[in-house]
C-alpha cells in the first residue's frame, strides 16, 4: 500500500534538530515553491508571539526551580544551625560559619529573584508587547493591565512577593543569631577576663 508523504516527513531527516518550525516552513517553501505552504507576515508573527510564550513560560518554572533550591538550601543551613545549637553551643566558629553561609544564601536568593523577574519583565514581555502591537488582540497586555490593576488595589499578592519575604525573613533570622552569638561570645570573654 503506498502511503502519501508530507513535506515534514521527506524532509525532517535532514534539517537539523535546533530548526524552529519558521525556518523549517521556510525552507520547503523554497524548495517546493508550493503556494499553500507559504506563510503571510502575520502567521510568522503569531509563530513568533507562540514562541516566545512557551519560552517566557519555561523561564517562569526555571525561576521556581532555582527558588526552590535556594528555600531547602537555606533551610538546610537553619536546620544545621539549630541542631549544631543544640549539641555543640560553645563551637562559636561552626555556629558562626553557618550563620554567615546562611545570610549569604539569602543574599543570593534575593539577588537571584530581582535578576529573573528584571529579565522577565525586559526581555520576554517587551519582546511581547511589541510582537502583540501586530496582532488583532494584545492578551499579555490585557493581563499585565489587570494584574497591576489589582496590585494596586492590594487585592491580590504574588508568589514571587511571598517567597522574597520569605527569603528576608530568614536573613534577618541568621542575622539576629549572628549578632546573638557575637554578643554572647563577647560577654563571655569580658566576664572571664
Amino acid at each position: 500500500c503506498y502511503k502519501y508523504k508530507t513535506p515534514e516527513s521527506i524532509f525532517l531527516p535532514f534539517m537539523s534538530a535546533n530548526v524552529t518550525k519558521i525556518h523549517y516552513y521556510a525552507k520547503i517553501n523554497a524548495l517546493l515553491k508550493i503556494p499553500e505552504f507559504i506563510m503571510d507576515e502575520k502567521h510568522l508573527i503569531l509563530e513568533q508571539y507562540r514562541i516566545y510564550n512557551e519560552m517566557k513560560e519555561s523561564f517562569i518554572n526555571r525561576s521556581f526551580m532555582i527558588n526552590r533550591f535556594f528555600m531547602i538550601f537555606s533551610a538546610v543551613f537553619l536546620f544545621s544551625l539549630i541542631f549544631a545549637k543544640m549539641i555543640m553551643p560553645s563551637q562559636f566558629f561552626l555556629l558562626l560559619g553557618l550563620e554567615i553561609f546562611g545570610i549569604a544564601s539569602c543574599i543570593m536568593w534575593i539577588s537571584n529573584q530581582d535578576a529573573y523577574s528584571t529579565i522577565i519583565k525586559i526581555k520576554y514581555n517587551a519582546v511581547i508587547e511589541k510582537l502583540e502591537e501586530d496582532l488583532p488582540k494584545a492578551p499579555n497586555k490585557d493581563e499585565y493591565k489587570e494584574l497591576t490593576d489589582k496590585r494596586s488595589n492590594k487585592r491580590i499578592i504574588l508568589v514571587k512577593d511571598i517567597q522574597k519575604w520569605f527569603a528576608i525573613l530568614l536573613m534577618l533570622v541568621f542575622l539576629a543569631n549572628t549578632l546573638v552569638d557575637i554578643a554572647n561570645a563577647l560577654l563571655s570573654h569580658i566576664l572571664n577576663a
